[in-house]
């Protein structure tokens, strides 16, 4: 009796270990890449509209404590503080595919999805002030080396509520 059991959990082991192996060499189950984020903080030097580039100024490589969220880990040593750099942005799309500017005490201070908004949005950015930045590698660079290696996903400003509710305001009268 002892044999057969035996033999049955064999059976059992060889069967997972078969699903493990053929998962592995299913291609994109085993190895996907997800997209990694970093959590970075930097200063606003200026919008390039035309190549869809913002230019910090890197002062850390981590983001630290902006309103309770998580921007992303670490980010890796070719993001040097003190260097300016260039990120890729996307001014349109969803929520989930654009660049997204917000406030840590308000909402996105763009919500249109469109070039117009983000403009709009790019003004209420400060260059007095540090930012925290979500950004993660830039699929474009692999295609063309002169992209910039990463893009911002979120960027986030440190606003007060007055700041928050004047530059409100001013996108509303310019509408």
């Amino acid at each position: 009796m002892a044999s057969k059991t035996l033999a049955i959990g064999g059976l059992q082991v060889l069967a997972v270990g078969l699903a493990v192996v053929s998962l592995a060499l299913v291609p994109g189950v085993a190895h996907a890449k997800k997209a990694k984020r970093y959590g970075i903080e930097g200063k606003f030097l200026g919008y390039d509209e035309e190549q869809q580039i913002f230019k910090i100024l890197v002062t850390s490589r981590e983001a630290k404590g902006f309103g309770g969220s998580t921007v992303g880990g670490k980010a890796p040593k070719d993001i040097e503080p003190r260097t300016e750099r260039d990120f890729a942005v996307e001014p349109e799309g969803s929520v989930l595919s654009r660049t997204v500017i917000k406030s840590v005490k308000g909402t996105g201070v763009d919500n249109t999805g469109t070039q117009e908004g983000f403009r709009k949005a790019v003004t209420a950015i400060p260059t007095d002030r540090t930012l925290a930045l979500s950004v993660e590698k830039n699929a474009e660079h692999e295609a063309d080396p002169d992209a910039p290696e990463y893009r911002i996903k979120t960027l986030v400003i440190q606003m007060t509520e007055e700041e928050i509710r004047r530059r409100m305001e001013e996108l509303l009268e310019d509408e």
